[in-house]
């Protein structure tokens, strides 16, 4: 049976905030932000007054109103979030649709019941779950949301937060995906410079990546990024019930208003897009040889037939074409050519059926 919740995937720096903004204005709703952060463990009640995006200096729209008022219901006394493990963060981030993990199911099923005995829809919108959309949707259905952005711009977004020459918490977070996907070991290896030992708690996992790689080069930065942004949205988009194009969001009133359209009938919220602005693109130039880079990631993850095949997510060769022009084109099947004219809207399970009906045709 379905939660009747909405689920927002994305990585980090991809207009998820804003997103969930103008879903937290709809009514009705109860939309939790990042809750899958490892702060949530040890929030309190005065942590969560004093945290708004007018002072997080991360360029967040909200002003005054606390990121974390929603989660108020939902505190332990003795502190944190009730039944939020820290280890939720990303330990279980790559977890596969059919394990098991009773603990975290047990957390989301408790904020999903907080909002519905409130006669509130449940919305959950973090940066945190692109890796675990299966399982999610597996266990509470709903409906199912991953936000897409130029990779390129994203990582510009992390790199531009950087107060001197070592990495953001941002950047430590892919070290730490790559270094643990275990589907990719081949690859991440390749990536990363060989294998290395990441035991203990999040903190004690970035701690250690910190040091390893505070002065490693940009390029390997953009890399990992690539790396963990490819495998998380080829792990995301066949769940996902509509797919939003972030940059298109920005500056396409007539698809802002599409969007809107297609959540209202997918989850019965319409949040209002009309005041979404496109970042201005990043003034400085990407301090890498990004298009090299990015293929040599293609390359070691073995991944050009899942982003250039007849069964690739569209969006993903969009986003990636100026990188990818110097690789063979692959003959685009009719389902393709579709959801391309669709301009990205059609999710990956709609891909999927639609797929499957013209397979049967």
């Amino acid at each position: 049976m379905s939660s009747g919740a909405v689920f927002i995937h994305s990585g980090w720096r991809c207009s998820s905030t804003y997103i969930w903004h103008r879903f937290r204005a709809a009514p009705n709703v109860r939309a939790y932000y990042e809750p899958w952060h490892e702060q949530l463990a040890r929030v309190t009640a005065e942590a969560i007054l004093a945290e708004t995006p007018e002072n997080s200096g991360l360029r967040h729209p909200g002003g005054n109103e606390p990121y974390l008022k929603e989660f108020e219901v939902v505190l332990d006394p003795a502190g944190g979030v009730r039944g939020f493990d820290a280890s939720f963060a990303l330990d279980r981030y790559w977890i596969e649709p059919e394990a098991s993990d009773l603990a975290q199911q047990a957390y989301v099923q408790g904020l999903i019941d907080a909002a519905r005995s409130r006669d509130e829809i449940p919305v959950l919108a973090c940066c945190r779950t692109l890796g675990r959309a299966g399982w999610l949707k597996r266990r509470f259905g709903g409906f199912h949301i991953v936000l897409v952005r130029d990779p390129i711009q994203q990582w510009l977004s992390f790199y531009s937060l950087r107060r001197r020459p070592r990495p953001t918490y941002f950047e430590l977070c892919h070290y730490v995906l790559l270094s643990e996907m275990t589907a990719c070991r081949v690859a991440a290896r390749r990536v990363l410079g060989g294998d290395f030992e990441s035991a203990g708690s999040l903190a004690q996992r970035l701690a250690v990546v910190r040091r390893r790689f505070k002065r490693s080069p940009a390029r390997l930065s953009f890399q990992v990024f690539l790396a963990v942004w490819l495998a998380s949205h080829l792990k995301a988009l066949p769940h996902a019930d509509l797919v939003i194009d972030v940059d298109r969001l920005a500056r396409d009133q007539a698809y802002a208003r599409d969007v809107e359209g297609a959540i209202a009938a997918g989850s019965g919220l319409r949040p209002d897009f009309s005041d979404c602005r496109a970042p201005a693109p990043h003034g400085i130039a990407p301090p890498v040889e990004w298009r090299q880079a990015a293929r040599a990631v293609v390359d070691a993850m073995d991944l050009r037939e899942a982003i250039v095949g007849p069964g690739a997510p569209p969006i993903l060769f969009r986003k990636l074409a100026p990188a990818l022009a110097a690789l063979p084109d692959a003959r685009a099947g009719i389902t393709m050519r579709i959801a391309e004219a669709l301009g990205g809207l059609i999710g990956g399970a709609a891909l999927a059926r639609l797929q499957a009906r013209v397979r049967r045709a």
